[in-house]
């Protein structure tokens, strides 16, 4: 029992420290910004194609409202829709600039 929780400590530290010390997250990405496009602002275009973000606020320290910001990201997709017209809804965990 000792080990399973030592081992889903170590698990967990990795994941909120893969985001750390480098000031890199796996995969290159661009923020779309859409000015005046209330509950649809953000997109993220990453090989191509473009998802909306769920959790985009939680970064607004890394954001320039810019119309494009290069970033890279770790994301995982959501079981929901996007009703912004985007391929997919992704929830960010690790955010940087470029």
């Amino acid at each position: 029992m000792k080990l399973i929780k030592i081992s889903i400590i170590l698990v967990f530290s990795a994941m909120f420290l893969s985001c750390g010390e480098n000031n890199t997250c796996g995969q290159d990405a661009k923020i779309i910004y859409n000015l005046g496009f209330t509950d649809c602002e953000f997109f993220i275009e990453i090989n191509g194609d473009v998802y909306e973000p769920t959790n985009i606020s939680q970064w607004n320290d890394y954001i320039f409202y810019l119309d494009t910001q290069y970033v890279s990201i770790d994301y995982q997709f959501t079981n929901e829709f996007s009703n912004c017209g985007a391929i997919r809804k992704i929830e960010i965990f690790c955010l940087n600039n470029m």
